[in-house]
């Protein structure tokens, strides 16, 4: 399943327009993605209507796996890589990307350092160490800038850098361009 970039309406993945919208969709030709415009903004390759990738599609189609899947989400959980006892679980989920990251108290979020970077090293925009998960118990969990290039928005609002913004169940993440909705449960 995917998402139309026009109005967000989920439809299957092999679609050529949406059945909502009538959106016609268009696809990276380098990593599959759906969007609008010329180029990828994952990976900024060329897009191209799905008839025209011939080949190129079930070969994107393939070599496609959810990234974290619910599964590995619990083990990483049950491994202790997840809480501490009496910590609030903490899911970042990005449904096009196939993401669920399970959240850990400081915990670096980047593509090149912490322990999600082998499931965000394909987020171009993403900075190296990008922002950093906390958790208090007088405060519940949070995220902080730490310098990103491309920003860390909470709903919306760019976060500075150092700063701590408060995650409440629900709440929009997005680092540069990649858009997390946040999950936390007991």
């Amino acid at each position: 399943m995917i998402f139309c970039p026009k109005c967000k309406s989920e439809i299957d993945s092999d679609s050529r327009f949406c059945d909502q919208c009538g959106q016609e969709l268009f696809y990276c030709t380098r990593c599959g993605r759906v969007g609008k415009g010329l180029r990828c903004i994952f990976c900024g390759s060329k897009m191209s209507r799905y008839d025209d990738m011939g080949d190129t599609m079930s070969m994107i189609e393939a070599s496609k796996r959810p990234i974290v899947t619910k599964r590995e989400t619990i083990m990483a959980a049950a491994m202790g890589v997840s809480q501490r006892s009496g910590i609030p679980h903490l899911i970042l989920v990005n449904d096009s990307l196939h993401l669920r990251l399970a959240g850990t108290d400081g915990a670096i979020l980047g593509r090149r350092k912490g322990i999600y970077q082998e499931h965000l090293a394909s987020c171009q925009y993403i900075s190296g160490t990008h922002a950093q998960l906390n958790y208090s118990m007088q405060g519940g969990w949070s995220i902080t800038d730490k310098g990103s290039s491309n920003g860390t928005y909470v709903n919306g609002r760019k976060i500075m850098t150092g700063e701590a913004a408060r995650l409440s169940n629900g709440d929009r993440v997005v680092l540069a361009n990649v858009e997390f909705r946040v999950e936390i449960s007991r």
